[in-house]
């Protein structure tokens, strides 16, 4: 991808630059794991007796696993290797979960090892890589290094399907659709619970959705969460409080609210940028004003991923 900086409306390309070595890569990324993906470093050339050196380690703000291959440019068998980290990880629970406690400070909550993470960073993907990468649910990341310590990261897109059309036979190329792993069905978080509970997120559920097409759902064991390219907003139905725990990112740690529904979320908990949180009872859901009061301060936390 060519980029260029513009002086007195001159166009000036910048010319691209290569990494040393792929440690050099490596080290990087990981020192900035938190602003790049939003993930708690772990550890990194982590040595296992049967699956090989892992090269990093992390998770994510939903307390799940991620395994992280880097490559300098692009290898043959680099999500293979990153399966077989994976795999290390869900056979040896006990062993992840005591590297988390040991590495990052007042680690809180369960760790969600239904649904873990691949990510792989290089250069360049194949049609190889991004078919494997389907089947895998594995995340591509590329990136190109320029002058002047620029970088551009950029998710990869996934392999493109030949489809035919059985009543005119023409032939046309569209997007595999690919299914993301669920720990959970809303159906199975909303189980038991009130039916005043029920409507009230049916409501917050909708009104968050129609923010934005872009916007993303997934489930956890614990929580329905709502994301961009992070996540913004984390959603818990409390049957014993009959309420909604609701968990919200800012960019500032500064949420706007006049009516006083969010409390902050103290440092020492080791949310990041997750800093307040809301409980939303359904006592009140008839009442416009208090939903929409609700849904400014959910805009907000969406805001903070733009």
């Amino acid at each position: 991808m060519p980029l260029f900086k513009f002086e007195n409306g001159t166009a000036n390309r910048i010319g691209q630059k290569e990494f040393s070595n792929e440690k050099e890569l490596h080290e990087l990324i990981d020192s900035n794991l938190e602003e790049i993906f939003n993930l708690r470093y772990i550890k990194d050339e982590y040595i296992t007796e049967k699956h090989g050196r892992i090269e990093t380690l992390a998770v994510d703000e939903a307390n799940r696993p991620v395994v992280i291959e880097y490559k300098k440019i692009k290898e043959i068998g680099q999500l293979t290797q990153a399966n077989r980290y994976i795999t290390w990880v869900r056979q040896n629970p006990d062993s992840f979960e005591l590297l988390v406690r040991k590495n990052i400070v007042n680690f809180e909550g369960e760790i969600d090892f239904s649904n873990p993470r691949i990510i792989c960073f290089a250069q360049e993907f194949s049609i190889d890589d991004k078919c494997l990468a389907l089947s895998l649910n594995a995340e591509l990341w590329k990136y190109r290094y320029y002058e002047n310590e620029i970088m551009t990261i950029i998710r990869e897109e996934e392999p493109e399907q030949l489809i035919r059309n059985k009543m005119t036979g023409k032939t046309s190329i569209e997007k595999i659709v690919k299914e993301p792993k669920k720990a959970k069905s809303i159906d199975e978080h909303l189980s038991g619970v009130s039916k005043e509970l029920k409507e009230l997120f049916a409501e917050i559920n909708e009104r968050i959705l129609q923010i934005n097409d872009e916007i993303e759902r997934y489930t956890t064991n614990a929580e329905i969460i709502y994301k961009t390219s992070l996540n913004f907003a984390y959603v818990a139905l409390q049957k014993r409080n009959n309420a909604l725990r609701i968990l919200l990112r800012s960019a500032t740690g500064q949420i706007r609210d006049p009516s006083h529904l969010t409390e902050v979320i103290p440092k020492t908990h080791g949310y990041g940028k997750i800093t307040h949180q809301m409980h939303i009872s359904p006592k009140k859901d008839s009442d416009e004003k208090y939903l929409d009061d609700i849904m400014d301060i959910i805009f907000q936390a969406y805001t903070a991923t733009q």
